[in-house]
């Protein structure tokens, strides 16, 4: 695990996945973060800025926040997804659907996230 000397561009995908996720409920501040994660303010506030934080405050945050707004990445999926794309050359998309409690619904769009290089979409 590396420390951020600045505001480093492999951590900005981080830090813009934390800022999004603490923006989704008001009741996760500052005061909630210090209380559930034992971190000051100070740190909280380093590592929404990307600054001078090991990677490992970043899963701390993120981790925290996702469990209190009950959202669940599926690793397994996703690998297994990335997987078939990688065996097969195949490009991977991604398509993002309104949550309903009473069955799935097909997404307007679909967006790209992984294509091999040289390759039109």
């Amino acid at each position: 695990m590396g420390v951020v000397k600045g505001k480093h561009d492999s951590y900005e995908f981080l830090n813009n996945i934390m800022v999004s996720l603490m923006n989704v409920d008001a009741s996760l501040s500052y005061p909630y973060l210090e209380m559930e994660l034992h971190m000051s303010a100070r740190d909280i506030s380093a590592v929404k800025n990307g600054h001078n934080v090991c990677i490992y405050q970043y899963v701390r945050v993120i981790n925290c926040i996702m469990d209190e707004i009950h959202l669940v990445i599926l690793m397994k999926v996703l690998q297994k997804e990335l997987k078939i794309a990688l065996e097969t050359h195949s490009d991977l998309v991604v398509g993002i659907v309104p949550h309903k409690n009473n069955g799935n619904c097909q997404p307007e769009e679909w967006m790209v996230v992984m294509c091999w290089e040289g390759v039109k979409v």
